[in-house]
């Protein structure tokens, strides 16, 4: 057949028609969808602040993430970081600087353009207004930060501004975790230049209305440099309880509810034709820590055998309605690098009677009763109860023992409590989120609140820091890492932690990863 070019003009022709209307088509969808009803998202907890800088629970996280962005995106989905405000990145072959590429076409809410300048002055603005010990840690290995938060410095002198698009960490030693910490709220990037209570930030939507303790108001920022939302705009809802905002969805008040009452999970699985539930496992645990410098925690055998004592499923079952996963050993399967060959422990009395006859525990006429505090919370007593109930079984007496949050908080992180509720949640998508702050010698008295100290750990440890040329290798490490902190026991570990969302049917696209975030450009509704 002989192509000449009138058919390749009609061809042509018919080919721009079809593209034409099949535009035509996606647009209007789009089009019909953003202009629809707002997405009603309902919260448990209050919201003291939407500024990242200032962010300090799931519910503020969850609604700064609607109008500010990091560089580099965790994607749950192939299980790693993604371009988002940089393009490109990459360390030097020392591990002790990174630098990144930012996209060029990045515009604020305010109309300005994003430079790398902006992203100096928003990380120097996140750690002098925080006062989070937490936070402040995750900018610990910038050179120059230590400066800055003691006062003579007025910038991070580490952080270079190599050109207009272009920026330059410089680490005090090597850090392959820095890039995934990049992910945290404390460097999502803000408009500094504009200076207002909340600032504009880049992303898919921005600031309508934001009433403290009781919600906020997002709409679509037309000039996004992704993909518009479908969605035109989100009204958070903030609620005090999971029953107040379960009965608020029952109510037809909401499209979805970030987290609903344990005891209802059971019949809310059982009817779905006016809901769906989503459970997500998230990157976080729930334990209870031990003094390992303090009797009777200061043996090893005995710590090993309350970890042998426990039946973690019994526990997730019978008082946290199903919601969990048995936590054999430190990393949630969430976390990248999670080991499903880890062995970890389980239930097992004959271990546990092994190891106790090690032990001068049972020595003395009235053996010491363990103290297990927690802060005041009906959830936590019961796990307390559970875990008193399973502990005694074995002849180990146990005292759950209620503090105020406050008391809990300030005699925890001044090591002053033996035996303690732990609850922890990655600040970053990475196995070094779990092992370096809670076990590394360094972090005692920070974030390692048990005194843990294990030089071989920590030497491997370091290891993974430096290793920025295969994260295959990192992994391995990580996990050698976790396994001779596993094997010392200084925690109890119970439960990988789940949420359970609550969504309308006609919402498409809902979807939380490990660290509890959603995917705005995702999201939308059914059409008819």
């Amino acid at each position: 057949m002989v192509i000449t070019q009138k058919r390749l003009a009609i061809a042509g022709l018919v080919i721009a028609v079809g593209f034409l209307v099949l535009w035509g088509i996606y647009t209007a969808a789009v089009h019909t969808t953003a202009e629809s009803r707002p997405f009603q998202f309902g919260l448990v907890g209050q919201a003291e602040s939407v500024d990242p800088a200032r962010v300090g629970n799931n519910v503020e996280k969850l609604m700064a993430s609607t109008m500010y962005e990091p560089l580099v995106r965790w994607d749950d989905q192939t299980q790693s970081l993604k371009p988002c405000l940089a393009n490109n990145w990459g360390y030097a072959k020392d591990a002790k600087s990174i630098i990144f590429a930012l996209e060029g076409d990045v515009k604020f809410h305010s109309g300005r353009r994003l430079s790398a300048l902006d992203v100096k002055m928003s990380w120097e603005r996140s750690l002098k207004s925080s006062e989070s010990p937490v936070t402040r840690s995750l900018f610990s290995t910038i050179a120059g930060a230590q400066e800055l938060i003691n006062g003579p410095a007025k910038e991070i002198s580490g952080i270079k501004v190599l050109d207009a698009y272009t920026i330059q960490v410089n680490l005090t030693e090597p850090d392959s975790a820095f890039v995934y910490k990049v992910t945290h709220p404390a460097f999502w990037v803000v408009d500094t230049r504009d200076v207002i209570e909340i600032p504009p930030g880049t992303g898919p939507y921005r600031l309508d209305r934001f009433e403290a303790k009781q919600g906020l108001t997002v709409k679509v920022f037309k000039n996004y440099h992704g993909l518009r939302p479908a969605i035109a705009a989100i009204r958070f809802t903030c609620y005090q309880d999971e029953n107040q905002g379960l009965n608020a969805f029952k109510a037809g008040q909401l499209d979805a509810l970030d987290s609903v009452p344990r005891s209802e999970v059971s019949a809310l699985q059982a009817d779905t034709s006016r809901h769906r539930l989503v459970k997500t496992p998230l990157m976080g645990f729930y334990a209870y820590a031990m003094n390992v410098n303090k009797a009777p925690y200061n043996q090893l055998s005995l710590r090993r055998a309350m970890n042998y004592c426990i039946d973690r499923e019994l526990l997730i079952k019978n008082v946290m309605g199903g919601v969990g996963q048995p936590a054999k050993g430190i990393l949630p399967m969430a976390v990248p690098g999670y080991n499903r060959a880890l062995q970890g422990y389980n239930l097992n009395t004959e271990k546990a009677i092994e190891l106790l006859a090690d032990t001068d525990y049972f020595k003395s006429v009235n053996p010491p009763v363990l103290e297990a505090t927690y802060n005041t919370d009906q959830g936590h007593a019961r796990v307390a109860l559970a875990l008193k109930t399973q502990l005694e079984t074995m002849q180990i007496a146990v005292r759950p023992t209620s503090l105020s949050w406050e008391e809990y908080e300030k005699k925890m992180t001044s090591m002053q409590l033996d035996f303690f509720r732990l609850g922890w949640d990655a600040d970053y998508p990475d196995a070094d989120a779990f092992l370096y702050p809670l076990f590394h010698s360094s972090q005692i008295g920070f974030t390692n609140l048990t005194g843990y100290r294990n030089a071989q750990a920590d030497r491997i440890l370091e290891a993974a820091r430096a290793e920025t040329q295969s994260n295959t290798e990192r992994i391995k490490l990580l996990r050698r890492a976790e396994q001779i902190i596993l094997d010392d026991a200084p925690m109890l570990w119970l439960v990988q932690k789940e949420v359970v969302s609550l969504i309308r049917p006609d919402v498409q696209g809902f979807k939380r990863d490990g660290l509890g975030l959603v995917n705005w450009l995702n999201l939308r509704f059914q059409e008819p």
